[in-house]
């Protein structure tokens, strides 16, 4: 198991200054039309029935719910379009910093104004040059359109602009020292293709600067994506002529398919199945602990969830530690706050803690006005994460003991994760992926009028958060995120469970090294 990545704080000034590109990979004028690769299986790392592509395939923990590359707000649906279109930064887990990708150098003109200098000579898929006004185009979008699910990365940011062909200027509301790392995972289109098809169509033909261009998507089945022969970037160049994405929601499924080579990496690996793979002669277990953070959200627009000490007597009521043993068979890691190690302004002996405590609970309760308990509706996901219903059935269970009734949801992820998104769900189960400087995370899930996903809204974590934003000096950055988790905590706004333990199955044809933060890319895979 790896060891958790070092602390970002030592790192953050790095990113205030301006990262200066080392090298220049050569650019081929103009990308070859794509080879249409003939139908056939979609088995493993094979050879295509004709044609003699190697392929390769990766079961992913979600399928996307749009084809808008904005549409979604979901790890693995990020890492599948970041290999079609990419970002300015990317973030390095392997170095714990974000480091250059489209962009070549950032840095912040003043506390408002941050400043991208782009590579030159980058192309599209379609061979036409990646420009400041296809970065502008692709944030605004984010920002403004209807049916994007990423619009609070961007929502404080009031202007997007191209002083020059290079350049992109963002200026914010209010000042936003981790704004680099919202930018991450939120890729670049190119415009002009945008344009050519029109709102309608456009999005049924990405056209990114990524190793792999779009090929089909089969709902509910594939997404694939084919090699771009004329990719800039030696470091990420496809290792596989063809890339195939599918979801399988059913573990033992999963499994199956791995050991009979239809597939070639699966992730969320259930416990009792991971025997079953290391003693297979065709596959084996790759493991890191996950940045994922799992979490029961209490939605305070809704009661009884309004009420702290509600909120608190959930907190005392779970035994985080029998759901890592007993559910997850150890291959999970407590959390005794909003973050973890390795993130930015992890604190590991963050106050107030709430330790398992059914009487605790019961007092609590008692106190709320619910000395007879309280009837709830707790949903939770079923094949979005691992063992996800099992563990909420588990929850059910604790939460009975102490007197909460809760009747147990499990609606299709396509449903249940926009209805988190609008604030329509009360009581739920759900991860937090992609988080390495909390900032955004915190400001979408506690921060008034951000999102509405839980409803909370309290105005010291509203001024700790306002300032943390602004604030340039890291000790003292680092000193005002900490507060505003410890205020959290004493609201108990949410019920911090555990991260996972990123566990995937990869087959011996392949050689396959985990980031630790969901994302599978197909140049981390190499054949054997």
């Amino acid at each position: 198991m790896n060891a958790a990545r070092p602390a970002v704080l030592q790192l953050l000034p790095r990113l205030l200054l301006p990262v200066l590109l080392l090298g220049m990979a050569c650019m081929p004028s103009a990308p070859r039309s794509p080879a249409s690769a003939p139908p056939g299986d979609d088995r493993g790392t094979g050879q295509a029935p004709t044609g003699g592509k190697t392929r390769v395939t990766i079961v992913l923990g979600s399928e996307p719910i749009s084809a808008n590359p904005y549409g979604d707000s979901a790890t693995p649906v990020y890492g599948m379009w970041m290999h079609m279109l990419e970002p300015l930064v990317y973030w390095n887990p392997h170095t714990a910093q974000n480091e250059p990708l489209l962009a070549e150098s950032w840095r912040p003109l003043d506390e408002y104004t941050w400043e991208f200098k782009l590579r030159q000579g980058i192309r599209f898929h379609d061979g036409s040059e990646l420009t400041a006004e296809d970065v502008v185009h692709s944030y605004t979008r984010i920002r403004d359109d209807p049916e994007s699910k990423q619009r609070s990365t961007l929502a404080h940011v009031e202007r997007i602009e191209a002083p020059d062909k290079y350049t992109v200027r963002l200026t914010t509301r209010t000042p936003d020292v981790a704004l680099p790392f919202r930018l991450n995972n939120r890729v670049i289109g190119s415009k002009a293709a945008y344009e050519r098809y029109g709102p309608g169509e456009a999005d049924k033909h990405p056209v990114g600067t990524g190793p792999y261009m779009f090929k089909e998507w089969v709902q509910g089945q594939r997404w694939v994506v084919e090699k771009n022969p004329n990719y800039w970037n030696p470091e990420r160049r496809a290792t596989f002529d063809e890339v195939v994405f599918r979801w399988i929601k059913e573990p033992q499924a999963a499994v199956t398919a791995l050991l009979n080579g239809e597939v070639d990496v699966i992730p969320n690996v259930p416990p009792q199945l991971v025997d079953r793979i290391q003693a297979s002669s065709s596959a084996h277990v790759a493991a890191t602990r996950g940045s994922r953070l799992m979490f029961l959200g209490m939605n305070s627009n809704y009661k009884p969830w309004d009420n702290v000490k509600v909120r608190q007597a959930v907190y005392h009521a779970i035994d985080r530690q029998a759901l890592i043993q007993g559910v997850l068979g150890g291959r999970a890691y407590e959390l005794n706050g909003p973050i973890g190690p390795g993130m930015y302004a992890y604190d590991p002996n963050l106050q107030p803690q709430y330790p398992y405590d059914p009487a605790a609970a019961k007092r609590l309760l008692a106190e709320a006005g619910y000395p007879n308990g309280l009837d709830v509706e707790l949903q939770s996901p079923n094949g979005r994460y691992l063992k996800d219903k099992e563990i909420s059935e588990a929850i059910v269970s604790m939460l009975g003991q102490v007197g909460i009734r809760a009747r147990l949801v499990t609606p299709e992820w396509s449903k249940i994760w926009p209805d988190i998104q609008a604030g329509r769900v009360p009581f739920y189960l759900v991860g937090r992926g992609s988080v390495e400087d909390p900032s955004e995370y915190l400001h979408q899930y506690f921060r008034t009028g951000v999102t509405p996903r839980l409803g909370f809204s309290d105005p010291m974590v509203d001024a700790l958060l306002e300032a943390e934003q602004k604030e340039f000096d890291p000790a003292k950055r680092v000193e005002l995120l900490r507060r505003a988790m410890s205020r959290i905590m004493e609201q108990a706004a949410m019920v911090f469970l555990f991260q996972y333990e990123d566990t995937y199955g990869v087959s011996n044809r392949v050689q396959f090294r985990p980031r630790g933060d969901e994302y599978i890319f197909a140049w981390d895979i190499t054949p054997k």
